[in-house]
Formats: C-alpha cells, structure tokens, sequence
C-alpha cells in the first residue's frame, strides 16, 4: 500500500475518477446483501454510487498509517437525480477535516459527482474513524442508553464469512477479512463493511421504489460481526411515512440507523 499516493491531510484533493455501476457488478454485490433487482431495476443503487470513496479513504489510511485500523462510522448521501446502471459519473473529491477521537482520529471527506455536463448529480461526505490501538478505549464499547422504540420490523438479514468476504472481495482492510486481525484491534470476528450495512438500511428506504432526490445521513454505533443477524427496521415521522430506519442486533441493540434528512434538493 506504500505506493498509494493519497494524503490523510486536510485540504488534500484526489485526482478526478469515473464511476460507473454496471449491472453485473450490482446484482453480484446485491446476492451477497440478499437486496432482489426488482428494488432498484435499471438504476444504481446509491450506496454503490457511494462506495468509491470508502475505498479510496482506506487506502489512503492504509498508505499513510499502516499502524491504523480504519471504520466507517457515518456515512451521508445526496442523490439529486437517479443514475442509471451503466451511466458514467466523474468523481471529484478532497479531505475536510481531521479530528481527534477517543479511539484515534476521525476523517472527513466531500465528494461530488458530474454527468457530462458538468452537473452535480451527486454528493457523499463519509466519516472513517482510524483506531489506534494504543489508545485505551476498545474498539466496540458503548455507555448503556435506551433503545429507541416505536419501531416495526421490515427486513431481516443473515450475515455469514462468505457473504462478508464476497462483497468485500477486494478489499485490502483485513479487519473485514481475517480473524486474527479483528482481534487484535478488540474485535471478537471479522465485521461487515460499513457500506453493506447502508445496503440492508437504503432497500427499506427504497421497498417501495428508489425516489428522485434523496438525501440521508447513516450512523455506525456498534460493530456488526460476520456472523450477526440482523433486523431492519422502520419507525414513521409526522406525515406517515417511514423516516427513520435502524439496523438491531441479536441483542436487540441498535448497530446503525439511517434518517432521511431531505429530499436530495
């Protein structure tokens, strides 16, 4: 990875790339979240759209902290328009902001994607936390708080090794890869990539068809581990609709949510 080039410094700009969401690319990572195509027919689903980035802010972690783990802990979507499968997007992105946190640093980048016009159609501004493992806090550790109720079950999901090392197929993050590496940053298993979590919580955004615009801000509280089963639900806002959506454990406890924060606008 000592040759990535990228930066984990404020200000920094990634060179341009094209993103493209092919359909055997699509319906391949799909099987691994058991999403049907029906859901999203001939358009992306945005959490793919928003996967570049996670990618590249690994390997710019990777290459630059070798020592650090790095977790997506929040993760935020605008769609202005839906993008077809197969559509080409240039991606434009840089880092914001670098903070510290109780488990290490947290690193913030904006990302916008044009058509060919030069419209953005699209926008993503992630969160990865990079752990330090000197740091004494253990990776996974939460205060007690009240689990939200008012929910009603939507989805539920079965994560397994082969379905996590599928869909990260790939990837060069070995604490989603190998045992002994999640271990030794205070995990008990391998856990999911942040994004197939965002897979489970958008295809009950998007149950009954992908909106137009959209806009969403998704939160990682706990690890979820390969092995994890999960239930996707749904709770209604004032107008009746669902509007805020969260991913339980076996437990019962929240691992992540997802708020519609806007309609893409």
């Amino acid at each position: 990875m000592t040759d990535v080039p990228y930066r984990t410094e404020v200000g920094y700009t990634f060179p341009v790339f094209e993103v493209t969401i092919t359909p055997e690319e699509q319906h391949r990572l799909h099987g691994h979240c058991d999403i049907p195509e029906s859901v999203y027919g001939d358009f992306a689903d945005p959490t793919f759209i928003a996967r570049d980035p996670i990618t590249l802010n690994t390997q710019t972690i990777l290459a630059n902290h070798p020592e650090r783990a790095p977790v997506h802990t929040v993760h935020r979507i605008e769609q202005h328009r839906p993008v077809r499968l197969g559509e080409t997007l240039e991606m434009s992105g840089r880092v914001t902001a670098i903070d510290d946190h109780p488990k290490g640093w947290t690193m913030t980048s904006l990302w916008e994607y044009r058509n060919t016009d030069g419209e953005v159609v699209f926008v993503v501004t992630p969160d990865v936390l990079m752990i330090d493992p000197a740091r004494p806090t253990a990776p996974g550790t939460s205060k007690r708080t009240s689990e939200p109720d008012g929910f009603d079950l939507l989805l539920q999901k079965q994560c397994t090794p082969e379905t996590t090392l599928g869909y990260c197929e790939g990837s060069t993050n070995k604490i989603h890869l190998d045992p002994e590496t999640a271990q030794s940053f205070g995990f008990r298993a391998p856990i999911i990539a942040g994004n197939q979590t965002v897979n489970f919580l958008m295809a009950a955004v998007c149950r009954d068809g992908l909106p137009d615009t959209l806009a969403i801000e998704a939160r990682f509280l706990r690890p979820v581990f390969w092995d994890d089963a999960i239930d996707i639900e749904g709770r209604c806002g004032r107008d009746g609709t669902y509007a805020h959506f969260r991913a339980a454990n076996r437990d019962g406890k929240t691992v992540a949510d997802l708020r519609v924060i806007g309609n893409g606008n």
